[in-house]
């Protein structure tokens, strides 16, 4: 029987619930065939780093299964596009390596597959609760996800130290070694980025908000909610008293502050700790890292920053060859091993067996030789389970991005969230979804 995706399509005719629905039977959307995947190599498009080392492993011990792997860009304008105009066109590659906040997109419009009857129980143990969150659209996979992002507090030891200023656990000591730091030194104790809606939705999602909901079948939309909120005015009140330092994460501007001391911390997920090693060099040995401050120390959670998933498009013929490819690369040792193997890359694997190969390969001198994968693990286990990419993140982000840029003339971050709200309902309404405001 043929394999049907969901698409938008099914979502304009029937709404999401029930498109939904039937992308988990088999007459309308079952990824799982009833005969046996073709013959030909498997082809994989990713932007990830150590990606062709890893296919070469794979190839190198299963010579009779190959996968042909396509470096791609990432992002919008890049990968992105890159895959939606493939999918159009009927020549999408088998695999395809995408971010957790474009998943919902690519799965309402029909480019990934379904493949909640292809995950082994063996997978779906090994990657746990916390990874399974970033890989599902109402209860159903749509993406196998690859690593985990606890956000994380990278710091200047030297700085902190020198001006007797303790590591904070609560954003209440955050917010007062903030004020402490500035008085003393004029240094700020951490940037805020305009362009990083991640990091925002991060500290909306450790604070309990929920900006995308699904009730029924329809889209909820909620971006100043009490959580939410909490975090707009937290980050707010550092900003007007100036102790942030206010600049696009990866400018010229901001990686120069890094590099002259003049910006004492970074907050960022595991990916971001090599990231950070290899942008200001100088620095090595000066860093350290500690969990992210809390609202409420007894109750500690964390919000994801930037994970990835590999995806199963519709378009595949070799769903169950892609699929068993996949539970290697994100399950055993020796794929991870040979990921990570140049050694510049800091990502924490989603697979708890992946976890010590992984510590392995990444050089920790940056940080004074501090067993990052430890503190990774368990502060992964707090990542918080439940959140919802929205239908559109691109174009939500871009109009978040948009309001933030204004910061520095009056605009506040409040301002910036119930715009990109307003300017989100009637895009996702065009498409024929149905949207409310909660």
């Amino acid at each position: 029987m043929t394999s049907r995706p969901l698409s938008r399509r099914g979502v304009l005719a029937a709404g999401l619930g029930t498109a939904l629905a039937c992308a988990g039977v088999t007459s309308c959307g079952n990824a799982s065939a009833g005969q046996s995947d073709p013959d030909g190599p498997l082809t994989f498009w990713s932007s990830l780093r150590g990606t062709d080392t890893l296919v070469a492993k794979w190839n190198a011990t299963h010579p009779d299964d190959p996968v042909d792997f396509s470096p791609m860009t990432s992002g919008l304008a890049g990968g992105n596009a890159k895959l939606s105009n493939a999918a159009r066109a009927g020549n999408a590659p088998d695999i395809v390596t995408i971010v957790d906040a474009d998943l919902p997109s690519f799965a309402i419009d029909g480019v990934c597959a379904d493949v909640t009857d292809l995950v082994t129980p063996r997978l779906r143990t090994q990657l746990g609760p916390q990874a399974w969150t970033n890989g599902k659209l109402d209860g159903r996979v749509y993406g196998i996800p690859l690593d985990l992002g606890p956000m994380l507090l990278a710091y200047r030891t030297d700085i902190l130290d020198a001006h007797h200023i303790d590591v904070p656990t609560t954003w209440e000591e955050f917010h007062e070694a903030a004020r402490r730091l500035k008085r003393k030194s004029g240094v700020h104790l951490t940037t805020f980025h305009p362009n990083a809606y991640n990091v925002l939705a991060g500290h909306a999602m450790q604070s309990g908000g929920q900006w995308f909901a699904i009730e029924g079948d329809s889209w909820a939309l909620d971006f100043l909610d009490e959580p939410t909120r909490r975090v707009a005015d937290y980050w707010q009140g550092l900003i007007d008293e100036d102790l942030l330092f206010v600049a696009p994460g990866s400018s010229q501007e901001w990686l120069s502050a890094l590099a002259r001391g003049r910006v004492a911390a970074h907050l960022v997920g595991p990916w971001g700790l090599a990231a950070l090693a290899s942008s200001v060099p100088g620095t090595s040995g000066r860093w350290r890292v500690a969990p992210l401050p809390q609202w409420d120390s007894g109750k500690p959670v964390l919000g994801t920053d930037g994970v990835s998933l590999h995806a199963i498009t519709a378009d595949s013929r070799r769903k169950e060859r892609a699929m068993r490819f996949l539970e290697w690369m994100s399950t055993t040792r020796e794929a991870i091993t040979a990921r990570l193997s140049s050694g510049r890359s800091s990502l924490f694997p989603a697979a708890k067996d992946q976890v010590e190969a992984a510590s392995r390969q990444f050089k920790t001198d940056f940080y004074g030789g501090q067993d990052l994968y430890g503190l990774m693990a368990g502060q992964a286990r707090l990542l918080r389970t439940g959140w919802i990419w929205g239908p559109r993140m691109q174009a939500t982000a871009t109009s978040l991005h948009n309001g933030l840029a204004r910061l520095p003339y009056g605009t506040t971050i409040i301002e910036a969230l119930r715009t990109a709200q307003a300017e989100t309902l009637p895009d996702l309404r065009s498409l024929g979804l149905k949207v409310r405001q909660a």
